[in-house]
């Protein structure tokens, strides 16, 4: 094989690895975060007024959080 071959395939090997990864995050990220202890969610925060509140109200003591990755994308989640 010449140089630029042997490059070329390398390159391709490493672009084709990162795109496996992506895949992979993609679809196994939000199941490989310990699924075991997901805190059970009401829903949207924007449609509950007292998130702590309804938590109590629903039978978990320790009440409940507003959580997620943005202030658009907040869920009222109770605290086990």
């Amino acid at each position: 094989m010449r140089r630029g071959n042997v490059a070329n395939l390398i390159v391709q090997q490493v672009l084709g690895i990162l795109c496996l990864i992506m895949i992979w995050n993609l679809v196994a990220g939000p199941v490989g975060v310990d699924a075991i202890n997901v805190p059970p969610c009401l829903g949207p925060c924007s449609a509950i007024p007292n998130c702590n509140q309804s938590c109590i109200d629903k039978g978990f003591p320790k009440g409940g959080v507003c959580i997620g990755f943005s202030f658009e994308d907040l869920a009222c989640c109770c605290t086990q």
